[in-house]
C-alpha cells in the first residue's frame, strides 16, 4: 500500500494527495466503470460519459453545502484535491458523496459490498503491555484494493494535529486513524435504506472521523464533537480510544446517538449493526441481492463476525498484544478458506482489503495490505516531522 507525506495548510495537503495520486485517481475511475458492480447496477441506458457531470450536480447539491458550514479545513482539503487531481471543486465532492451512496442499502450505484468491517478495541488491563490497543479489518468492493493509501500528515494551521491514516485516494476523509495525542479513531459504516436514519445530504462519516483525528485529543472530546455535528449523512460506528485507556463505540445515525463501552474484561467488538439503537438496523430477514449471495442475511453475517471477535479477546484478555490481534484479524471462524461472514473476510465480489493494528501510546500502526491471512504487516512509526522509520514485522 502506497504511503505519502503531506504537510502544509489542509488546501495544500488536498492538492499534495491529488498531484501524488492521480494515476491511482484514473485507475479507480477506469475500474470502477468496466467493473460488473457498474455494468450490473447502473440506470439503464446511463451513459459512462455523464458520470462526472452527474457527480458535480451531487456533490454540490448533497454534500458541499454541509461539508463548508461544518468542516470548512476538509472543505479546504477538498478544493485542495481537486486542484490536484485536475477536477472541478464540485466533481471532487461529489467523489465524497459516493461513500453515502454506496451505504445505502440496494443503491443502484453499486451493490451491497457482500462483506463488513471489524474493528476491536483492548484496555489497557486486557493487553499484556498495559496500552491501550485497537485492530479493525477494511472489508469493501475488491475492486478498490489496489486504491488505497496511507497519509501522513502534519499540518501547520494552528490547533491541528498531526495524523496517519487510512483512505482511498479520491476521498478526503478517513476510515482509520491516529494522531500525534494518540487517539484513535475507526469507521464502520451502517447498511441502511434512505429513511429516518440515513439521508444523502450532509457530512459523510469519513469527513467528520478525519475532523476528530485534526481537532481532539481525548475520547470525551471526539464524542462530543460527533454529538454536536447534527449534519450528519450516512450512519454508522465511531470506535475512540486515547492513551488513557478511555474507549468508545459511538453508534450515531442521521436522527439518534448511543454510545457503548467495553466490558469489565476490558474489550470491545464492532461489525455493521446497531446494539444500543437496535430500532435503526436493516429488518430481520433482511437478504443481499449480490450474486451468489443472495440466501444469506444481512444482520446474520455481521453478528457472527462481532461474535467471533468477541469470543478471541475475551480468551486472551489479560494478555493481549499486537501479535493477538493480528491473529484475530485473520480469523476464519474455524474454516480452512474464510467466507463473507468471517472476521478476515473472503467474498465473490467484496473481502478485507487491509488490516490495521494500532498501538495508541507509540501511534504506530501496523497494516496488512489484503487479506491479513496471506499477507505480511508492514509496521508504519508515526511522522512528527524526521523521518520515520517503516519495516516489514514477521508474521
Amino acid at each position: 500500500m502506497r504511503i505519502v507525506d503531506l504537510d502544509g495548510s489542509a488546501f495544500e495537503r488536498g492538492r499534495q494527495q491529488g498531484e501524488l495520486l492521480r494515476e491511482e485517481y484514473r485507475g479507480v475511475m477506469r475500474d470502477l466503470l468496466s467493473s460488473p458492480e457498474w455494468r450490473d447496477h447502473k440506470p439503464p441506458l446511463f451513459p459512462d460519459g455523464l458520470v462526472g457531470p452527474v457527480l458535480s450536480v451531487a456533490g454540490r447539491a448533497m454534500t458541499w453545502p454541509w461539508g463548508r458550514r461544518h468542516v470548512p479545513a476538509q472543505a479546504a482539503r477538498v478544493k485542495g484535491l481537486a486542484k490536484g487531481l485536475g477536477l472541478s471543486t464540485s466533481q471532487t465532492w461529489g467523489l465524497q458523496f459516493l461513500e453515502v451512496v454506496f451505504c445505502e442499502a440496494g443503491s443502484s450505484l453499486a451493490p451491497p459490498p457482500p462483506v463488513g468491517c471489524t474493528v476491536v478495541q483492548a484496555q489497557p488491563h486486557a493487553t499484556a503491555s498495559g496500552e491501550m490497543l485497537t485492530a479493525r479489518n477494511y472489508d469493501f468492493p475488491t475492486m478498490l484494493q489496489p486504491y488505497q493509501v496511507v497519509r501522513r500528515e502534519v499540518p501547520t494551521e494552528a490547533g491541528r494535529l498531526a495524523t496517519t491514516t487510512v483512505t482511498q485516494v479520491a476521498l478526503v476523509g478517513a476510515h482509520q486513524g491516529v494522531n500525534e495525542a494518540g487517539l484513535v479513531v475507526s469507521m464502520n459504516n451502517a447498511r441502511l435504506w434512505r429513511g429516518p436514519h440515513l439521508r444523502y445530504h450532509g457530512v459523510p462519516l469519513s469527513l467528520l472521523a478525519m475532523e476528530l483525528l485534526e481537532t481532539c485529543r481525548t475520547t470525551a472530546e471526539a464524542i462530543e464533537r460527533v454529538r454536536a455535528t447534527t449534519a450528519r449523512s450516512n450512519a454508522g460506528f465511531v470506535s475512540l480510544c486515547d492513551r488513557s485507556g478511555d474507549a468508545a463505540i459511538v453508534e450515531t445515525t442521521v436522527r439518534d446517538l448511543a454510545v457503548r463501552r467495553p466490558d469489565a474484561s476490558g474489550v470491545l467488538a464492532q461489525a455493521n449493526h446497531f446494539t444500543e439503537l437496535a430500532h435503526a438496523n436493516l429488518p430481520e430477514g433482511t437478504k443481499w441481492t449480490v450474486a451468489g449471495m443472495e440466501d444469506q442475511e444481512y444482520l446474520a453475517g455481521s453478528r457472527a463476525r462481532q461474535r467471533a471477535a468477541l469470543d478471541h479477546l475475551a480468551k486472551a484478555a489479560g494478555e493481549i498484544s499486537v501479535r493477538t490481534l493480528q491473529q484475530v484479524m485473520a480469523d476464519h471462524d474455524g474454516c480452512d478458506a474464510g467466507h463473507e461472514a468471517t472476521v478476515c473476510a473472503h467474498g465473490p465480489r467484496g473481502g478485507t482489503l487491509s488490516s490495521m493494528v494500532i498501538e495508541n501510546a507509540s501511534r504506530t500502526m501496523w497494516i496488512a495490505a489484503g487479506n491479513p491471512c496471506a499477507h505480511p504487516w508492514t509496521e508504519v512509526r508515526f511522522r512528527g516531522g524526521a523521518a520515520s522509520e517503516q519495516r516489514v514485522a514477521a508474521k
